[in-house]
């Protein structure tokens, strides 16, 4: 029975993670291309590699195009990436520094509340 309710603790927990990585998927990328340009195509390694491990995300192409379609991001002249291949890179646009500057006040405030509450803070 403990092996069930451990299983079904696990599929819980990792419902909360997908959950998550869907709804800061936006957030990460924008932050992201607010550093420099980049190519999709570094966007997974990227994450994996700054996140130490935890996130994960195999095919951006769906978030950089909305991101794309709401004008947060732009093209930019073809480059030569790393792997000397000539690579479509992406900038952030003026409308998307914006948009990542409310998205970052969202999430720390959200955040804030949520820790806030997790470590038994005085009740109002």
């Amino acid at each position: 029975m403990k092996n069930k309710k451990t299983e079904q603790e696990g599929r819980r927990a990792s419902g909360l993670e997908e959950n998550l990585k869907k709804a800061l998927t936006e957030l990460l990328i924008l932050f992201l291309f607010s550093e420099e340009e980049h190519y999709i195509g570094e966007l997974a390694d990227l994450l994996k590699t700054r996140s130490h491990g935890v996130l994960s995300i195999v095919f951006p192409y769906a978030a950089i195009y909305r991101v794309t379609q709401a004008g947060y991001l732009t093209e930019t002249k073809k480059k030569t990436a790393p792997d000397g291949r000539l690579r479509q890179y992406y900038q952030i646009t003026d409308e998307g520094r914006t948009h990542l500057r409310d998205m970052l006040e969202t999430y720390r405030a959200f955040f804030q509340g949520v820790n806030d509450i997790l470590s038994g803070g005085d009740a109002p």
